[in-house]
């Protein structure tokens, strides 16, 4: 999922200190996210970036192991710059992922032409955004979900209000990896009718339970649970119990 938003003059072409109120608009707004909804999330990060100085700004929320990789983002700003890093994020490696698996502190990096793709090159929005702000979102015990939010400019020096305001921009990737797994979460119940019932079933699978031990917990039959498996596996669109099991952990069902 990503969006573009255009007007960016407002806040980027002038400096930091010109923005004082936008700033302390962006706190309002960070605060709020939990129950926020898409427009507003958007407007944060349209903000975020008008407030930093950067031209372009994306959020990804993304699940990576090594049997899945699921990727949601947000952009603002500039459509082209969007393109060509999601285009980067979900290659392999990808060393900006990596970054946000490995620590929380944020990392300011140089793109260089060699690093975008041949047909990005002629695009002159692209070829502009040369320094990027890399903000990781701080990850759970256990967790493999990653938030990143990432500001883009055409140099360091456009984004030196980022690092004045790094604790707001740091809650605000905070904020946006909490909205997309309680979106995440309301959508795949609502999507997969999930119940109190399946979920105990699910409970009891990521606990090592066989069918006939769950049979005997819940007084029915093996061949009952195992029908009851197959529904469920249909209606969240995956292939096996494990699947299941590993979809609803990932979205804090578990």
């Amino acid at each position: 999922m990503a969006t573009s938003l255009d007007d960016a003059d407002r806040c980027s072409k002038a400096p930091p200190s010109a923005c004082p109120s936008a700033a302390f608009e962006l706190c309002e707004l960070t605060s709020s996210l939990t129950f926020a909804d898409l427009a507003s999330v958007i407007s944060a990060l349209e903000l975020a970036a008008k407030t930093g100085g950067a031209s372009a700004a994306l959020f990804v929320w993304a699940i990576t192991d090594d049997d899945h990789g699921w990727y949601r983002s947000i952009a603002a700003l500039d459509p082209a710059w969007t393109a060509s890093a999601l285009r980067r994020l979900q290659s392999n490696p990808c060393n900006w992922l990596a970054h946000a698996a490995r620590s929380s502190e944020p990392l300011l990096v140089q793109q260089s032409l060699d690093e975008r793709e041949a047909g990005d090159q002629d695009d002159n929005h692209c070829a502009r955004a040369r320094a990027v702000w890399l903000i990781p979102a701080p990850l759970p015990q256990g967790s493999d979900a990653l938030g990143l939010l990432m500001l883009a400019g055409e140099d360091a020096h456009c984004l030196d209000a980022i690092s004045r305001l790094m604790p707001v921009y740091r809650a605000l990737a905070l904020g946006m990896t909490d909205w997309f797994q309680r979106r995440g979460r309301d959508e795949l119940v609502q999507r997969a009718h999930l119940t109190d019932r399946d979920l105990e079933l699910l409970r009891r699978e990521s606990l090592g339970q066989g069918s006939k031990q769950i049979a005997s917990a819940l007084n029915t039959e093996p061949k009952t649970i195992d029908c009851r498996f197959h529904r469920l596996n249909v209606r969240l669109g995956v292939a096996s119990r494990r699947d299941a099991v590993w979809l609803c952990k990932r979205y804090g069902l578990l």
